[in-house]
């Protein structure tokens, strides 16, 4: 715990209320326990309206509020457009059979699959490439080509393949005509809004897609899963507060409907810095006669969530009003540790109903009297006692200055429900972080980093287990004081974290009794691991940066680093294998996004993409240039690079510094059969797994007018 700015407590205390009376907060937020009994439902609009613009934060951007944001004219995909096959039997004799031997995205659940950019079912790969969908029949590779385009309005994100069905993302700010929605408590919706569109395709005909499902759910597009036949959709739209309620729309063709009515909308009588809808809609993607269904939610800002086959979590941070905040200050901190002749007079000024400043201005009178009048032999006596108490209490509500809500929704075939909530300390990183085995939710954190009175909280890490109804039942906290967690991967009973500030700690924690979560081994090594997944049951592959020290004696990442790990010995893992590529600067979309990493053990691949920088100045070559970098990965040979396939223009001779064109970075790999095909903005290329030479290139939409930089001797070519 690191002190902090040399003032005298006594003094500090007087500041601390002098500040929260000039509106200035000094004290973090502080977040109490949110539990299942505490979720509520709005009896009307008007009420609605009165809890956001009671209870949204003081001090915050309340922009949100102050916007009517009504329903978005629904995102209308055009005219398909078809190249190859015009008809069904042309398909059909174009087709064949596709392969059984297919990669598909790297997922967090099995069974509960997550959309992405690039999907393949072994015959098709269907591609976003731009504000369009490309169909590829893919295989066999020598013979592979694009078949039909969609092409869309908006922005287009994500896509699932469910057999015949594709299912399409897109989103953007529209403009349109009234819509016909029904009024809730006399508010009328807007012409305009930003919509998340979830279009749903038959492609029976790969050549001919057909759309039979376009809808928009009102607000932000924020994660999707794909669990049987039905998609969950998790949307965010800013809560209106003073025009109208706001309540997100669900809108197809011309006509629009509330996802609920405000009767319908889940809260928590809990302040907030900033309050959205957050709806969670089911789309059966096989029937097109089922109606979505949805849930909605007033919640914070949705930071992540974690999906198991029967559960949606979603969590975010908390806060509460200052006035809580400055009541917990004076109520826990300060009065209890006074003098006497002070504590009475203290306790009779706070215990008025009225908070007003004239009481905070009082009580810093009757401080900094007493302080003033006292010896300066007592005085000392005075601020040491303080500080010590002050230092307890400190130490006492750190866990609770970051903490993050959690909230269970059932689903089950299409249907969702409200489950339970709860809250734990600290911030989980990502879905990783989270987990759910055997009828318990598991979640690891990081807290600190927080100024409390003048005095910062070092990080540290926690490991929660939540029963099903978000009670906390075990933790272990206080790991790696002072760092953070990069990454963490729940494998059954086990959790593997890694930590990093100068070195990486590799924690390997036994959960097998929820009650009592405890650290088996630890492994402290340079660099840090972005992501980890799993070889087999004794062995961990991470993906991450390693490290050096540098000349201004911090420490900087020096290039992209592969390793293995074996924790077959629990209490001693080890890292038994480690491939370094390139060096300051570079970059692997594989670190912040598990769907750009591919594996399969059987066949011994490894795959991620990767931009491979070694920045220099000391006007020497510097290496730069992309693509996916392949491995052999096995426990004989642990990680072995075997090349790497570019969709870069040739590097000209004599060029310092050279920078590809846009859009011919390779974003994802996938695999049918012995075939390995890589994807950019641009193309899609198809090389030998046997040795990586080319078969195929497919552009998939013109590059951009980006023309490549080169740099030579100071100057631009």
């Amino acid at each position: 715990m690191k002190k902090g700015f040399g003032i005298p407590l006594a003094i500090a205390v007087v500041v601390i209320i002098i500040g929260i009376v000039a509106g200035v907060s000094l004290i973090p937020h502080i977040s109490p326990v949110v539990g299942a009994d505490s979720v509520k439902k709005f009896s009307s609009c008007s009420q609605m309206q009165s809890f956001l613009e009671e209870n949204t934060g003081t001090g915050y951007s309340n922009y949100g509020l102050m916007r009517s944001m009504g329903a978005a004219a629904p995102m209308m995909a055009s005219e398909t457009k078809a190249e190859g096959a015009t008809d069904s039997n042309a398909v059909a004799s174009m087709g064949g059979a596709g392969s059984t031997d297919f990669s598909t995205t790297n997922i967090q659940v099995q069974g509960v699959d997550e959309a992405d950019m690039v999907k393949s079912d072994g015959k098709y790969i269907y591609v976003v490439s731009g504000s369009r969908i490309v169909i590829l029949d893919a295989y066999p590779a020598e013979e592979a080509s694009i078949i039909s385009e969609i092409n869309l309005t908006g922005y287009t994100s994500e896509i699932y393949v469910n057999g015949d069905r594709l299912v399409v993302f897109s989103s953007g700010y529209y403009y349109g005509p009234m819509l016909k929605v029904a009024a809730l408590d006399g508010y009328a919706p807007s012409r305009g809004g930003y919509g998340s569109n979830v279009l749903v395709y038959d492609i029976t005909d790969r050549a001919n897609p057909v759309v039979k499902r376009n809808m928009t759910l009102e607000g932000s597009y924020y994660d999707s899963r794909m669990i049987g036949d039905y998609v969950y959709v998790i949307s965010n739209k800013a809560a209106g507060g003073w025009s109208q309620p706001g309540i997100p729309n669900i809108m197809s063709g011309e006509s629009a409907r509330p996802a609920c009515g405000c009767a319908d909308v889940y809260y928590f009588d809990v302040p907030d810095s900033s309050y959205q809808f957050t709806s969670v809609t089911s789309v059966n993607v096989k029937e097109d006669s089922v109606e979505p269904k949805s849930k909605v939610f007033l919640l914070g800002y949705s930071q992540n969530i974690y999906v198991s086959s029967d559960n949606i979590y979603i969590t975010y941070q908390k806060r509460i009003s200052e006035k809580e905040i400055t009541s917990r200050v004076i109520t826990e901190a300060i009065i209890p540790n006074l003098p006497e002749e002070l504590k009475t007079r203290a306790a009779e000024i706070w215990s008025s109903d009225n908070f007003d400043q004239n009481k905070m201005e009082m009580l810093s009178s009757l401080l900094t009297d007493y302080i003033e009048r006292i010896g300066p032999e007592e005085s000392a006596k005075f601020q040491e006692s303080l500080q010590a108490k002050m230092q307890l209490w400190i130490e006492k509500i750190a866990k609770e200055a970051e903490r993050s809500s959690v909230h269970r929704i059932s689903i089950s075939n299409g249907e969702i429900a409200y489950a339970a909530g709860g809250s734990v300390p600290g911030t989980p990183l990502n879905q990783f972080s989270m987990d759910e085995n055997n009828g318990y939710f598991r979640i690891a954190t990081t807290t600190g980093g927080s100024w409390i009175s003048g005095s910062q909280i070092n990080s540290s890490n926690n490991v929660y287990v939540l029963d099903m109804s978000l009670n906390i039942v075990g933790r272990l906290e206080d790991l790696a004081e002072g760092e953070r967690i990069y990454s963490t991967r729940f494998i059954g009973d086990r959790l593997y974290m890694v930590t990093f500030v100068r070195i990486d700690p590799l924690f390997v924690i036994d959960l097998s009794d929820p009650t009592q979560p405890r650290v088996l081994g630890e492994l402290k090594i340079p660099g840090f691991s972005d992501y980890l997944h799993p070889y087999d049951e004794n062995h961990i592959i991470g993906i991450g940066m390693d490290t050096e020290n540098n000349e201004w004696g911090g420490i900087s990442t020096s290039g992209i680093k592969v390793s293995l790990f074996d924790v077959t010995d629990v209490t001693k893992p080890v890292e038994m294998s480690t491939h370094v590529i390139g060096g300051r600067g570079s970059y692997s979309y594989a670190l912040n996004d598990h769907k750009a990493f591919l594996f399969n053990r059987e066949k011994q691949l490894l795959v991620i993409p990767a931009t491979i920088n070694d920045l220099r100045f000391d006007g020497k070559e510097s290496k730069y240039h992309d693509g996916a970098q392949v491995f052999r990965i096995n426990l004989e040979e642990g990680v072995v690079f075997r090349g790497e396939v570019t969709h870069t223009d040739p590097r000209p001779e004599n060029v310092t510094y050279y920078y590809p064109r846009y859009g011919q970075s390779v974003k994802r790999s996938l695999y049918i059969g012995e075939a390995l095909y890589t994807v950019s903005d641009s193309l899609l290329k198809i090389s030998s797994l046997t040795d990586l030479s080319e078969i195929k290139n497919i552009t998939l939409q013109e590059q951009q007018k980006y023309e490549p930089m080169y740099y030579a001797g100071g100057g631009i070519e």
